[in-house]
């Protein structure tokens, strides 16, 4: 038998480069610039009238940790940029980038992009191999000028903000030129180096102090902040002339203050030159046609609807493999590796995971595992500090992860703090009996942070910040939200199960999982009350509903986190003691907030179907609405759940069905940029509400009413290359293209357990669109790759490659019809039923036939 694999039926190249970036103009905001990176280091890349432009960015780069006290203002805390670094090809003379004469192009299938103006090219890429940007610069005009490389700092070269100090300098080394800069505040220190040197034409070094760059000036000082210097410009000037030369931008970061990220740019630079721009080129083309070949999905339609959706998902692959791959942290939400306006940006520096996980979700069925270390990495190396922070803020066990989290955790608050802190937050002292030991301490935190968030505006009153705090005591927005961190435990345990790699498991994924079960178990506030059941007081869901009881948020989280580490444990056989605990839990665990409950914060009438609600009440601040998490987080409820737990699987159609009333019948309306709606009608099955909603948010319809700061950032709804600034200035975002290929791959492909630690059941095409053809090949539970097409509504094939071996379990896709299942081997078998459940061997391709 044939294999029915991607190898055979799909030209990667023509699929992939259905995506590519085309311009035949300038781009009129940088943000709309061409997107470049290796996943630690990257950048748009843009042009003025004269020039191409960059903003280096990298993972690693952060102005401050978790301990800072600086940065008490919303906003303000800031990194990730390194440098700017301007290609200027004009001095006296005309310019070369004019609207109506410039190509730009962008190949997803190559990582590279090429922009053409009056008589010059440059092309680049991200190394996908080293940290180094590579450019080659074609300047073919009649009267060749000089060209400037120009490397710029961030910043003036000496700021102090608070207890913080940002210290940047230039210099020049073996005819390239450095960009130097430390952040310290106590014992924190980051530091990075970008260096800039070229091959294939003569340069000269420029700088315009004392010196001429040759040395420091002011290096016989004490001080580093006394009397900055007032050149922030270095300049590498290319000799004039025909043809071809080769540009090499390296950059490197550490935590380490004993490490010299100078030495390491240069050498990557050095080693850039050694190797050659083309050799690096084939090795970068390499990697990323290999990348291309994992997964794919390819749509058409009459409507071209379908081919849309496709060009979206596939520029949302290559926008992950850029921005998060082969670093110690992800990148940020709002801005990723592209932020081209300096390094503040709205929402701060520190991670949002319920902006983050929207990356994340689509990463796992593509097969792309890698994308996803990074994430890891981050929430791992934290583990001690959320062990600290469990005990300190919450008076519980395991670790508190908080939806908004530095890169390296939480401070170790003093011991007088953190017993105030379990009083007030925990609702047993009044909060007007705050200290004012208390309020001097959270007086110089960051108001974003999750434990400081009860924090809102703030302004200079007098010379003094003045904070108005958001009025429900200890409340705020995100301080009682507990469900982040089972979305972030979840994520683990779902890489076991597309893996299953037991050593992950029990290395890496368990001690999250066990961490965060253990924290609601002892949460003070977990309560087993008359009834016999558990309840949770005094939490919040998804920023609302504060001081609610048994919120959607905290109770989602329980009845997903305790299921799956009951079974994780059980698969380790490792705490069989505890096993039995979270047991018992789990099994007296209060339902889920519904309508039908008396103290539902809304309320449906006697005889109508119950429906989802976010908490029992009553609520500070007196909000009311339905919920739809159980079908959007932690495989809660989807199809399969109609066979498993045919009332959960009720209560969430009747909530679909109550929010297509409140909408009108109209699902376009929503979708915002963080809507996981599509997602959610993939799930369950429901293929036009979802091509409404997965249409509609790719198009930004809602903008106007679902930006933040929408005035502030132009009323942009989207920019040439497909990115928004939804939340704010210099934070540029996918969410929406990651909420929209995670809707997608389960519109084409479920790998769904009909809850969470139960067997998993592959779906073909279970909310395809009538008008849709699709052909997918994607990664679902158990290592299994499921390639199949569907045109006029017709499934001809299925074909299942079992990299480890084990179960299938495959809902038919052919209803009750009878199957033939065969292999290369000549194995042949006939299958029945609904549900076709068989064994596999590892590296055994299997196909699925309906017999007629």
């Amino acid at each position: 038998m044939e294999r029915m694999n991607a190898d055979v039926k799909i030209n990667y190249e023509e699929l992939v480069s259905r995506a590519d970036l085309h311009y035949e103009h300038t781009v009129k905001r940088s943000e709309g610039g061409l997107p470049l990176g290796n996943g630690r280091m990257g950048s748009l890349l843009w042009t003025s009238p004269s020039a191409v432009k960059f903003q280096v960015n990298r993972v690693d780069v952060y102005a401050n940790d978790c301990d800072t006290n600086s940065f008490n203002r919303r906003h303000s805390d800031y990194a990730y940029a390194s440098a700017f670094v301007d290609i200027d090809f004009v001095d006296y003379g005309e310019d070369v980038f004019h609207d109506d004469r410039i190509k730009q192009h962008l190949c997803l299938y190559d990582g590279i992009a090429e922009i053409s103006g009056d008589g010059v090219k440059a092309q680049a890429y991200a190394s996908a191999n080293q940290d180094v940007f590579g450019v080659r610069v074609e300047d073919e005009r009649e009267a060749p000028q000089g060209i400037n490389i120009k490397l710029k700092m961030m910043r003036p070269a000496e700021v102090v903000t608070k207890n913080h100090s940002a210290i940047s300098s230039l210099s020049m080394r073996d005819g390239m030129i450095i960009l130097h800069q430390k952040f310290r505040e106590g014992s924190y220190y980051c530091s990075s180096a970008v260096a800039i040197g070229i091959y294939g034409r003569e340069s000269i070094a420029r700088m315009n102090d004392e010196y001429g760059g040759q040395m420091p000036v002011g290096s016989f000082r004490e001080s580093q902040v006394i009397g900055q210097p007032n050149e922030t410009e270095m300049r590498l000037c290319v000799k004039p002339g025909k043809g071809t030369f080769d540009i090499f931008i390296g950059s490197a970061a550490s935590f380490d203050e004993s490490e010299d990220v100078i030495e390491s740019a240069v050498a990557l630079v050095q080693q850039a030159v050694v190797t050659g721009y083309e050799i690096m080129l084939q090795e970068h083309k390499i990697w990323w046609n290999q990348f291309w070949r994992k997964s794919y999905i390819r749509l058409s339609s009459e409507d071209k609807s379908g081919e849309f959706v496709e060009q979206h998902y596939t520029y949302y692959m290559y926008l992950m493999a850029s921005n998060s791959r082969g670093g110690i942290f992800p990148p940020n939400f709002g801005g990723m590796l592209l932020s081209p306006r300096g390094d503040l940006r709205h929402w701060g520096a520190m991670h949002w995971w319920n902006n983050m996980n929207l990356y994340y979700n689509a990463v796992l069925p593509s097969g792309h595992n890698e994308l996803f270390h990074p994430y890891f990495n981050m929430y791992t190396s934290m583990y001690d500090s959320c062990v600290a922070a469990a005990k300190q803020q919450w008076g519980s066990e395991g670790i508190y992860i908080p939806e908004v989290v530095t890169f390296n955790g939480m401070e170790e608050l003093p011991e007088d703090i953190a017993a105030e802190m379990r009083e007030l937050y925990l609702v047993r002292k009044p909060w007007d009996q705050m200290s004012d030991r208390f309020r001097d301490f959270a007086y110089s935190k960051r108001p974003h942070e999750s434990r400081w968030n009860w924090k809102y505006h703030e302004q200079y009153v007098d010379g003094k910040l003045v904070y108005v705090e958001r009025g429900f005591g200890s409340f705020g927005f995100t301080t009682h939200m507990f469900a982040s961190q089972v979305g972030i435990a979840y994520h683990y345990w779902m890489y076991y199960e597309y893996t299953q790699d037991a050593a992950w498991l029990r290395e890496r994924a368990y001690p999250i999982i066990k961490g965060v079960a253990e924290f609601f178990r002892h949460f003070p506030n977990l309560k087993k009350d008359k009834d016999g059941k558990y309840h949770i007081y005094n939490t919040t869901s998804d920023e609302k509903y504060y001081g609610g009881k048994n919120t959607m948020d905290s109770m989602a989280g329980m009845h997903t986190i305790f299921p799956i580490v009951i079974k994780a444990s059980g698969i380790l056989e490792v705490d069989e003691d505890l096993r039995t605990v979270w047991k018992e839990l789990y099994d007296h665990l209060a339902p889920m907030p519904h309508s039908d409950h008396p103290d539902a914060v809304l309320r449906t009438e006697e005889g109508e179907p119950a429906v989802w609600v976010g908490a029992l009440g009553p609520v500070l601040d007196n909000k009311s609405g339905i919920e739809l998490k159980p079908g959007r987080f932690g495989n809660l409820c989807s199809l399969e759940t109609a066979y498993d737990n045919p009332e959960m699987f009720e209560t969430t159609m009747n909530t679909i069905k109550f929010q297509e009333g409140l909408l009108d019948h109209d699902w376009s309306r929503a979708a915002s940029e963080m809507s996981s709606s599509a997602r959610v009608l993939a799930h369950m099955g429901l293929a036009e509400p979802f091509k409404q909603v997965v249409l509609a948010q790719l198009e930004c319809v809602n903008a106007e009413r679902d930006y933040c700061y929408f005035t502030d950032t132009g009323r942009v709804k989207s920019f040439e290359n497909r990115l928004t600034v939804r939340e704010g200035i210099n934070c540029i975002s996918a969410q929406r293209l990651g909420n929209a290929a995670s809707a997608l791959q389960a519109a084409l492909c479920q790998s769904q357990p009909p809850g969470p630690g139960k067997e998993s059941v592959i779906r073909v095409f279970p909310a395809c669109p009538e008008n849709w053809d699709a052909e997918m090949s994607l990664w679902c539970h158990g290592g299994f790759v499921v390639t199949s097409e569907i045109h006029s509504g017709v499934i001809p094939y299925v074909n299942i490659s079992s990299t480890l071996g084990g179960i299938c379990r495959v809902r038919n896709p052919w209803g009750e019809a009878e199957v033939s299942l065969n292999n290369a081997a000549g194995r042949e078998l006939i299958l029945k039923g609904s549900l076709l459940v068989f064994d596999t061997r590892k590296d055994e391709d299997i196909e699925l036939h309906v017999l007629n």
